[in-house]
């Protein structure tokens, strides 16, 4: 069964055949049980719970009629309404009408109203009913009493409500047609009684006891509620027994689609483990709101549809619709059971919910708080002890003000530690790791955390320490390195130039001289690029800065590169504005930033594409933007390519050393600038900014040459 059903198809059709299957089992189990008497008890239809039921609707009619009379004879006229209403009903409950009958008798056993037509009676009637109910009119009176025996009185009294809001208890015996309200006034609360009599005729009540007796004409004689409900009775009656099987049948089918379905949620087939459907991922506190919402907007839709059978529509119609409301309610309760069963195997019912994250974040909340009550215990008891001592000074007055005092001070001085310990954490921060809190004045807890402070500070002393010896020492290394190949590299270098100028006929041998050349020219920039760029990320190198045409220092760069640009495919692109930009920095270094820029365009651009330069002032800064297409795929971070030694070619086939970039950058940033790479696929972009030079506003005076 598992592997059927972990497959979509297979659960999709379980999951259609149980709801199919619940829509059935809850009509029918609904049915047979609204005919259950029906189906065990009753012989006929006057015999019937049905027709019992259709006699009590029509005595609820009957009673509004004997209201209406008994006020019309105790008023002596009915206003317009109810005269209506009254004529209404007595047409309504008229033997022409309907098969019900009726006779209302009071206590002395005087006919009040009847129905029943000459020479019946209703010894001839079926499903009769016998019951006793009281009337009660009075001034303010509202429709609410109730009589009640009191053991202390032997008496049965009449408890009656006033629109007051005062209760009125007043003895039946007295004077049954109609009596004043002498007796007893119940108090505004209901609690106590008073022994004050109620004042006045105007408070007059009037209370009468009445049976009505009532049962239906069999056999029916014409077309009512009776016939209507004859009709459904006859078809149950024909159906019920089979209805009743598939129900008993339904259900059974039910359950076991709803056990296979909550058996196989969360399997998949190939795949081992619960596999978690976004539904099952909703916190199952939100779903249990969700779906009683979705459930009572499906009742009250059931409901509606109930009562527009009542009324006109169509009964084919509303059956429709109360199916598709139970269909739609039955998928939702196969949804929620499959995903409780998930739920239930996941082991995450009830931690996967609102309530619990919030039970969670509370207790993460009370744990931080436990652990910070090393520092947050001593203002805390300073409170408990400035409760109890207000208590306890509250005796004598005096006292209150210079205890109160006591503890102002005390908060007063913790504060101010706690802001010297801030304020020395913000000085070890900012830059003085050598700095001490002084702890000697210090509350026990301020102590302790200000002396971790401190070890903080003597341990980023250390480490700063320890990384300017550690580059003090790799620049050292690499000044001794390069000044210890440059004197057997000169050697070489000569004597290269030496055998250049020897008249050698061999190819070879001058193939072989001008490898020699070209490389020992290439370990010559290598060494001279190691020592710039450990001068320069040291701040070793000199800068001695001047007002520079930004411009047309570009200008005469792209000049130079101009060949360069030539042999390697590459078309240079400039865009400046329409005036000079001027910079503040070092012209020597500013230029060996531009060239170190345009030497990586030529060295790894690809063959045939543009390089854009970009040139604009914005925000009060001069930027340079130099776009280039890579020839090699840029599989690496922008920040890994501005470290030493690292190259765009895994390969490491051109000229470069690894270096360029690295020491534009420690370039630009030792003369107050900004170096920034940017790399999106092949694109690569270097932009440097440097703060932009303007000459300062001269000083304006009055007219020259006026004589004072």
């Amino acid at each position: 069964m598992k592997r059927v059903f972990t497959t979509p198809t297979g659960r999709g059709v379980l999951f259609l055949a149980g709801t199919l299957l619940c829509t059935l089992a809850f009509w029918t189990v609904l049915i047979t049980g609204s005919q259950w008497d029906n189906l065990w008890t009753a012989q006929s239809y006057p015999e019937s719970y049905n027709a019992s039921r259709v006699v009590r609707l029509y005595e609820y009619y009957a009673q509004e009629v004997e209201e209406l009379l008994q006020t019309q004879a105790l008023q002596g006229r009915l206003d317009y309404t109810d005269q209506q209403r009254l004529s209404n009903l007595q047409k309504f409950l008229s033997p022409e009408n309907t098969n019900y009958r009726v006779a209302i008798h009071g206590q002395d056993g005087t006919l009040h109203y009847t129905n029943l037509p000459a020479g019946e009676s209703l010894e001839d009637c079926q499903a009769l009913t016998l019951g006793e109910q009281v009337l009660t009119w009075g001034d303010d009176l509202v429709e609410y009493d109730y009589f009640y025996y009191d053991e202390l009185t032997d008496k049965t009294w009449l408890v009656v409500y006033r629109e007051d809001g005062t209760y009125l208890r007043c003895d039946p015996a007295a004077d049954p047609s109609g009596y004043n309200a002498y007796g007893y006034r119940a108090s505004s609360d209901g609690t106590t009684w008073s022994s004050s009599y109620w004042p006045g005729e105007d408070s007059r009540i009037h209370s009468l006891t009445y049976t009505i007796q009532s049962g239906m004409r069999w056999p029916l004689a014409v077309q009512d509620y009776f016939s209507t409900d004859y009709d459904d009775y006859q078809v149950f009656q024909t159906f019920l027994p089979a209805i009743s099987i598939t129900a008993i049948l339904s259900s059974l089918a039910f359950l076991w689609c709803l056990w296979a379905l909550c058996s196989c949620a969360g399997r998949r087939r190939g795949r081992e483990g619960l596999v978690l459907s976004p539904l099952d991922r909703v916190p199952l506190d939100l779903l249990a709101v969700l779906a009683f919402f979705a459930f009572l907007f499906l009742f009250s839709a059931g409901d509606s549809a109930a009562y527009a059978s009542n009324q006109t529509a169509p009964r084919m119609t509303v059956f429709v619709g109360l199916a598709c409301f139970t269909l739609a309610g039955s998928a939702l309760f196969l949804l929620l059971m499959s995903t409780l069963a998930v739920r239930w195997k996941a082991g995450h019912m009830l931690r996967n919910t609102l309530t619990a994250r919030l039970f969670s974040w509370l207790r993460r909340l009370a744990a931080e708080a436990a652990a910070n009550w090393s520092v947050a215990r001593r203002p805390v008891k300073t409170f408990l002890l400035y409760l109890l001592g207000t208590v306890l000074t509250g005796i004598t007055v005096i006292l209150i003000p210079f205890y109160q005092g006591f503890v102002l001070w005390r908060l007063c001085l913790w504060f101010r530690q706690w802001s010297a310990i801030r304020e020395g954490t913000g000085r070890i921060v900012g830059g003085d790791p050598d700095y001490k809190i002084d702890t000697s004045h210090l509350y026990r807890d301020l102590r302790e955390h200000a002396e971790q402070l401190n070890d903080l500070g003597c341990a980023i002393s250390s480490a700063v320490e320890e990384r300017l010896k550690s580059e003090r020492f790799k620049a050292e290394l690499i000044t001794n390195v390069s000044h210890d190949l440059k004197t057997p590299l000169t050697s070489i270098i000569n004597y290269v130039d030496l055998l250049k100028k020897e008249d050698i006929q061999d190819p070879k041998a001058l193939e072989y001289i001008e490898v020699l050349d070209r490389k020992s020219q290439r370990l010559k920039k290598l060494a001279e690029d190691l020592v710039e760029a450990s001068k320069a990320s040291t701040g070793a190198l000199a800068v001695n800065r001047e007002r520079l045409g930004f411009t047309q220092l570009l200008d005469q760069a792209l000049g130079e590169y101009e060949e360069k640009f030539r042999k390697s495919g590459l078309t240079p692109v400039l865009t400046t504005p329409d005036h000079e930009l001027y910079v503040e920095a070092d012209g020597r270094h500013l230029w060996r930033v531009i060239d170190n820029l345009l030497g990586n365009c030529v060295k790894y651009a690809l063959a045939g594409t543009r390089v854009y330069l970009d040139v604009k002032s914005w925000d009060g800064n001069v930027t340079l933007s130099i776009k280039n297409v890579s020839r090699d795929p840029l599989n690496l971070p922008a920040e890994q390519l501005m470290e030493r030694f690292v190259r765009g070619d895994d390969s490491r086939t051109t000229e470069g050393s690894g270096l360029g970039l690295s020491i534009a950058r420690s370039l630009t940033e030792l003369q107050g600038g900004t170096f920034r790479l940017d790399i999106d696929g092949d694109l690569f972009k270097a932009v440097v900014v440097f703060p932009e030079y303007r000459d300062p506003l001269p000083l304006t005076g009055g007219p020259q040459g006026a004589s004072g």
